[in-house]
């Protein structure tokens, strides 16, 4: 994904109900983004064959897919879907378990937070006609990431390529949030 594209997606995101109703996650990505780079200090060099590509889902964040009302529905799936990575029990006994539970607890206050600033549970609107779902689109690609983790069997090399993937959607989530206070 272009930053180019990612940049006007944020752009929208910002001017959709999650900006509206003051919900700065700002502080908490900040803190995710943190963890997720203390949680290993693995050099990558010996798992460079097994990098991939995992296609971040462009069309879920273009501008003409993004609608405002489902802006929300978005951030709330990706940090869903981080969650449900991360809570899985096969990741690297080599990681600082303790960040990993602070990454975790942390990503259920965020989820709980943007249930609260909604006034209610996130809800998953059905696909228009001629248009894909954004949060099915999301959910395909964390598939993605979930079957490269046990089609690599759950190798350190596999969940540090991985970490690295979750690192980049938090600098974008990030980016989002601070351009939500400018």
């Amino acid at each position: 994904m272009t930053s180019w594209s990612l940049s006007v997606a944020l752009v929208l995101l910002c001017s959709s109900t999650l900006c509206s109703l003051g919900c700065d996650l700002t502080q908490g990505l900040q803190e995710d983004f943190s963890l997720l780079n203390q949680m290993s200090t693995f050099f990558l060099l010996p798992c460079l064959k097994d990098r991939t590509n995992f296609n971040f889902p462009k069309e879920a964040v273009e501008v003409n897919q993004l609608q405002r009302e489902n802006a929300t529905a978005i951030v709330y799936e990706m940090l869903q879907q981080i969650f449900t990575i991360f809570s899985l029990n096969t990741t690297p006994a080599t990681w600082s378990q303790t960040q990993l539970k602070q990454l975790l607890i942390g990503l259920d206050q965020q989820l709980d937070q943007l249930e609260q600033c909604l006034g209610q549970d996130v809800e998953r609107e059905e696909p228009s006609l001629g248009s894909e779902n954004p949060s099915l689109v999301l959910k395909s690609y964390f598939q993605g990431i979930n079957q490269y983790l046990q089609d690599k069997e759950y190798s350190r090399c596999a969940w540090e390529i991985v970490r690295i993937e979750i690192r980049k959607m938090f600098l974008f989530m990030n980016k989002f949030t601070r351009n939500l206070r400018n």
